[in-house]
Order: C-alpha cells, then sequence, then structure tokens
C-alpha cells in the first residue's frame, strides 16, 4: 500500500506546475511498468491517478490565476520562459495535438496544463485530450518498465543496477527529499538555509534507519521455514559452497567470512549446551521499538542482517557481553551433507568490538565494528566445543585460500573452516 501511496504522489508531483520542475515522473512510472509485470496492477492506477490530478489542478491553477501567474512563474524560474513561450505558440497553432501529445515533447510538458488553463481552453476540451495525452505519457513509461521487468534479470548490470536501488530505496528517498527541501527552501529565500537542510537530511536519514530496521527488515524472510523443506535441500559437500556474507545484497559492500559448518539436524541445541544466547534478528522476529529497547537493556541487541547468496540468516547467538563487545555467530542451512545425509549448515562467528558508521544494507547506520581476526572466534569455538561437549567431533580444514584484509573484505583468515559434526553424524558414517 505504501509502494502504491508513492507512486502516486511521484506522479502528481511529476504532473503539478511547480513541483514538476524539480520531481522527474519518469522512475515512478518505469516501477509502475516494473510492477505490472510482477502482476500488481495498483501501481498503474496510482500513477494514472496521481498523473490526471495533478494535470487537473496545473489546469485549474491556470485558469484561476491567468496570465499573470505566468509571469510569476518565469521570474520564480526563468528556465521555464522558453517552454512557455514554445507551448503558447503552439497551442495557437494546433492545441487539441499539443494537448494530446504533451507528455511527448519533452520540457514543454511541464507547463502545458497550466498555460491550457491561462489560455482558457475549455475544461471538457483540456480533460479529453490530456487524458489521451495521460495514457500515451505514462503508458510509454509504463511499457519501458514492463520489458525492464520481464527481461532485467538476463542482463547481469541491469539486474545489480536492480538489486541496488530497491535495496537503497529508504535512502534515495531521503537524499531527494532532502535536496527538494533545500531547492524549494533556496528559492524562498529561508534563513540559515545550510542548517535547516542538515537537520532535515539528518531527520530523514533516521528514519530511512527507522523503516528500514522496523518496516522493511522482516520482508527479506522467507515465508516457508526453509527448514522444513525437506525435499527441496540439495545434496552438497562445503567444497560446493561460496563461504563468503555480505551485510547486502547489492554488490557493493566489502565480505564477511563464512569459517563455520555444523552438519547434524540443527545447531541450536550445540548453542544452548555451550552457553551462547539465542538472538533475536530484524529479518526473522517482527520487532518493535519496544522491544528492541528492552533487548538493550539485557545486553542482547538483535544482530543485524548478514546475506549469504541473497539470504539471511535463518538464527543467530552470542556468548553473554555487553552491548559493546560480543563474540556472536549467524547460521544458514545450505542443504544436505551428501557424504552422511544429514542437514549441512554454515555459520558467520565473528566478534563485535565497539561501534562504527557504516553502509549496511542500503542505509548508513550505527553497527558494531566487527574484529578482523575471525581466525581467533573460530579457534576459541573449537577449544569450547572440545571442553564442553562429549558428543561431538571436529575439524579444521582449508576450504579456501588464505584471505588478507582489503578493500573487499572485512577479515583475514588462513582459509580454513571450523566443520562440527554431532556424534550420531559420525556414527552414520562408519
Amino acid at each position: 500500500m505504501f509502494e502504491g501511496f508513492s507512486l502516486f504522489v511521484g506522479a502528481l508531483l511529476d504532473a503539478l506546475i511547480g513541483p514538476n520542475l524539480f520531481v522527474p515522473g519518469e522512475p515512478f512510472l518505469l516501477a509502475a511498468g516494473y510492477q505490472l509485470q510482477q502482476g500488481i496492477v495498483t501501481g498503474v492506477i496510482a500513477v494514472l491517478l496521481g498523473g490526471f490530478i495533478g494535470d487537473q489542478v496545473s489546469y485549474f491553477i491556470g485558469r484561476k490565476m491567468g496570465i499573470p501567474a505566468q509571469k510569476k512563474l518565469i521570474r520564480w524560474q526563468p528556465k521555464t520562459r522558453r517552454p512557455i513561450a514554445r507551448c503558447r505558440h503552439l497551442m495557437a497553432k494546433k492545441g487539441n495535438y499539443v494537448l494530446a501529445f504533451a507528455r511527448l515533447l519533452g520540457p514543454v510538458a511541464w507547463v502545458v496544463p497550466f498555460v491550457a488553463g491561462s489560455q482558457k481552453i475549455t475544461w471538457v476540451r483540456f480533460s479529453l485530450y490530456s487524458t489521451i495525452g495521460l495514457l500515451l505519457g505514462v503508458g510509454q513509461f509504463v511499457a519501458w518498465g514492463y520489458l525492464f521487468g520481464y527481461g532485467i534479470d538476463k542482463f547481469p548490470l541491469l539486474n545489480e543496477i536492480k538489486i541496488f536501488i530497491v535495496e537503497h530505496k529508504a535512502t534515495l528517498v531521503a537524499f531527494g527529499v532532502s535536496i527538494g527541501f533545500y531547492l524549494i527552501g533556496r528559492k524562498l529565500g529561508w534563513r540559515l538555509m545550510f542548517t535547516k537542510f542538515t537537520a532535515f537530511l539528518v531527520a530523514a536519514i533516521l528514519y530511512a534507519n527507522y523503516a528500514h530496521f522496523f518496516f522493511y527488515s522482516d520482508d527479506f524472510a522467507s515465508k516457508v521455514n526453509v527448514a522444513e523443506q525437506t525435499t527441496s535441500k540439495p545434496r552438497l559437500t562445503i567444497d560446493d559452497l561460496f563461504l563468503k556474507a555480505y551485510p547486502g545484497k547489492s554488490a557493493v559492500f566489502d565480505a564477511q567470512a563464512i569459517n563455520v559448518a555444523y552438519v547434524g539436524n540443527n545447531p541450536r541445541n550445540l548453542m544452548a549446551e555451550l552457553g551462547w544466547i539465542e538472538n533475536k534478528t530484524f529479518s526473522r522476529n517482527d520487532l518493535e521499538l519496544t522491544d528492541y529497547v528492552h533487548l538493550l537493556k539485557s545486553n542482547t541487541p538483535p544482530v543485524s542482517d548478514l546475506f549469504w547468496n541473497g539470504v539471511p540468516q535463518e538464527m543467530a547467538f552470542q556468548l553473554p557481553g555487553n552491548l559493546l563487545k560480543r563474540s556472536h555467530i549467524r547460521w544458514w542451512q545450505a542443504g544436505l551433507d551428501s557424504s552422511t545425509n544429514e542437514n549441512l549448515w554454515v555459520g558467520a562467528l565473528s566478534y563485535d568490538d565497539g561501534l562504527q558508521l557504516t553502509p549496511y544494507s542500503g542505509i548508513v547506520t550505527i553497527l558494531h565494528s566487527i574484529d578482523p581476526n575471525v581466525d581467533l572466534e573460530r579457534d576459541k569455538l573449537a577449544e569450547q566445543v572440545l571442553s564442553t561437549t562429549t558428543n561431538i567431533s571436529i575439524d579444521l580444514a582449508a576450504y579456501h585460500p588464505p584471505t588478507t584484509l582489503d578493500n573487499e573484505h572485512d577479515y583475514y583468515t588462513d582459509g580454513r573452516v571450523l566443520v562440527i559434526k554431532s556424534e550420531t553424524t559420525s556414527r552414520s558414517e562408519i
């Protein structure tokens, strides 16, 4: 519903005289076409309704205020002088054609409804031909968006751009609205504009953070519990797996290490036996702000999401710690171990060491700073398993080459993965 409303507002501002000088409507129309390809019709209805209302309001503003309004608009935005003059000339010669094809005429489209009203063109005539123009203008971008959605996965670069835009939508909207606020304030001569812009931008970014964690994050969760899909689990080995996870879906983030594997039904019982506390996560739990505050008070803040193969962790655990420093691990189910026919899980184990401002999953936010020495945490877990459990076997094996800390990795490692097997799994191999 929120997305449909956003498309409506975007199309409305694109058609409304004044805001349409700053708000480009094409992204909203393309998005409606993309949604249509996904079977969502409400987006197209929203942009058509927004465009129609915007045209009508612009027409009545022009009709009410007339030529003086044109002069005020030109004084406010001198760049409109040429489009208005051209529009008036074309309107006098071929008015019906201009009304019908205005949205295909470039910058002239900004002012056609407004000029039509100031030229006292009848409302019935304007509404008839402008509706035809609306269908043509909106239809072309909806069609492109539809084709874009139909074939985007066949073009890796376009697919990456789509993933980036979808993931960063809250931040892009925050910056876009803030820039619009600045431009309007500057034109109106507001005092202390830089201070007001900075405060507005900070507030918009804070809201983007809030929306990301408390509105959007649980959308990442699968509708079906992956652990229950026994018939669809692939049979594989650790050698077959991609052993990196990322703090977002788009290809702009540094990797974090997958450095633990568990062969057995579920690592939850092992974690409990070792004294690890299960954490809430934003993607798998429906958290409200009050829940978040309660978890902070108990020194078990929610674990931010990591994405392995585009999927957020299914569960996360931490050792007792404080709000700034803690050991934690995230787990994903990878499939079935081909040699034992048991569930194969992979984990990303690391240590939170303070806080930092960092880009994360489409926003800029404050998260824990990760100690890059992930091998230290891996080896501590190995020692803990050996000293605490009696029905578990472990192995340290090199499943990828050594990695150094660089601009693509937030860690360094010797390349070994801690493989933990339950006793029942080990017996089944004998």
